[in-house]
């Protein structure tokens, strides 16, 4: 079996004590009796759902997925801790999840019909989202009704949790995250259930957890910044240390090619930059099919040698130029970090018009992932 540097340069290093730290954090800052909902989805946004599920089995209440078939790899894996599926699934694989004992997030009275179905034969228990005004998945005020009639008719149904999710948590300065509290808690009155979840990683890290109620993070689990217009987490001087956040994934390559290249000379498809000077270019066996944006395109900065070296040209499938002229003694070889360090994703999310969850699941998976 062939590893990362058999090959080319280019791989992600994925911190594994950074995120357990980052779990730890979550933890810490949750009320009495709340527990935390670790989303791994997207295999855990690019970082790896598989290594990660296994780090912080032990102190999760569940590991979140979107896909019944992410839920399935985690199983596949040997990992038998509780898992819920938050997206849609089709009448025909609820027994496959109830068989690989997944719990269903279910999004809508369509699928709560088909969960009565079967749970005319077999117990049944599941999380009920209620769309509190966010408009895409959940039953609405109108549906509630028809809702807590199906639930009532199949006794053999156990609602475990009631949840919704927030559209503007991000901006502490939008009122909508209060309407849709305020929603929320009328809506689930008509449904009794043990546990709620409304909180994700913005809302937690605004406090906005009530005692006992648990908490879906995702992006912060991962060091990223989860609120509008905020520093990062990770350098939030007024922060307690064991609060903090911090990155994980660290993008890495090397320079394969050195040249030097007189004032005038065109760089890359489009010749869209010229050289201004006589110059060094190094080229990166990095490109748009790895998930480095072809938007940062003479628009970003790599590092080289712990000093910034800037995208010179355009990113084309494969390949990457910088200019590191201005960089002392870099060399064939040296290693170049393209995410990590001082460059994070909110960065390069900015560059491009985007954000950091975009970023990280954008890595594609001809970048192997290395633990450590």
């Amino acid at each position: 079996m062939f590893t990362a540097p058999d090959f080319r340069p280019t791989w992600a290093e994925i911190d594994l004590e950074a995120f357990s730290r980052n779990v730890d954090a979550v933890i810490r800052r949750l009320p009495a009796a709340s527990r935390l909902i670790a989303v791994l989805k997207a295999d855990a946004y690019g970082h790896g759902a598989v290594p990660l599920a296994r780090r912080c089995a032990d102190r999760v209440a569940m590991i979140a997925l979107a896909l019944l078939e992410e839920a399935l790899e985690l199983r596949s894996a040997g990992l038998d801790l509780p898992l819920l599926v938050l997206g849609p699934v089709k009448r025909e694989h609820v027994a496959t999840a109830l068989d690989h004992r997944i719990t269903l997030g279910v999004v809508g009275p369509e699928e709560l019909e088909a969960i009565c179905s079967v749970a005319r034969d077999r117990d049944v228990s599941i999380h009920l989202k209620l769309d509190s005004g966010m408009g895409r998945m959940g039953v609405t005020t109108g549906e509630l009704k028809r809702a807590v009639e199906m639930i009532r008719s199949t006794p053999r149904l156990r609602v475990g949790a009631v949840y919704t999710h927030f559209a503007n948590a991000s901006d502490p300065a939008d009122p909508f995250t209060e309407q849709q509290i305020a929603e929320f808690r009328e809506m689930s009155a008509a449904i009794p259930a043990p546990l709620h979840h409304l909180a994700n990683s913005a809302a937690t890290v605004r406090g906005i957890v009530g005692a006992g109620e648990y908490v879906r993070v995702g992006l912060a689990l991962f060091g990223a910044e989860p609120l509008d217009a905020a520093p990062a987490l990770s350098t939030g001087a007024a922060e307690e240390p064991a609060l903090r956040f911090e990155p994980v994934l660290r993008w890495r390559t090397e320079i394969v090619r050195l040249k030097e290249l007189p004032v005038g000379h065109a760089i890359g498809y489009g010749t869209t930059f010229h050289t201004k000077r006589p110059s060094r270019i190094a080229t990166l066996p990095v490109g748009y099919a790895d998930g480095y944006d072809r938007l940062l395109s003479n628009n970003a900065d790599v590092l080289v040698r712990g000093r910034r070296a800037p995208v010179v040209g355009r990113v084309s499938m494969d390949l990457v130029t910088v200019d590191v002229t201005d960089i002392p003694g870099a060399q064939f070889g040296d290693e170049v970090i393209l995410l990590g360090d001082e460059i994070k994703a909110e960065e390069l999310a900015m560059r491009t018009g985007t954000i950091p969850y975009e970023v990280f699941c954008r890595i594609s998976k001809r970048v192997p992932r290395v633990y450590r």
